[in-house]
């Protein structure tokens, strides 16, 4: 369910951009969705930066999320976990 609401969350500015601007032609609608939903992780890393406690709070469950995962066997999603917790823990300290 977790990951069903993270991609919706990522996916529903770059369709709103796209339904927003369907009136000027497909191509510029399917560009401008495609820029806002690819502009979410920048969002998120600078909001970490300027943010410590949110880069400390998303690293923290991030590797509450790769120790679980590492517990019952799912090796490549568990590092995936462990990477973002390296980058928002980078994040946050950077900025302290």
């Amino acid at each position: 369910m977790l990951y069903v609401l993270l991609a919706a969350g990522v996916l529903t500015p770059g369709a709103i951009t796209a339904w927003l601007l369907r009136h000027r032609g497909p191509g510029i609608a399917l560009l401008a969705g495609a820029a806002a939903t690819m502009a979410m992780p920048f969002l998120l890393i600078s909001g970490m930066a300027a943010f410590p406690p949110l880069g400390i709070a998303a690293g923290a469950a991030a590797s509450v999320a790769a120790l679980s995962d590492y517990d019952s066997g799912k090796v490549w999603r568990a590092t995936a976990w462990a990477a973002l917790a390296a980058v928002a823990f980078a994040c946050a300290g950077w900025s302290l």
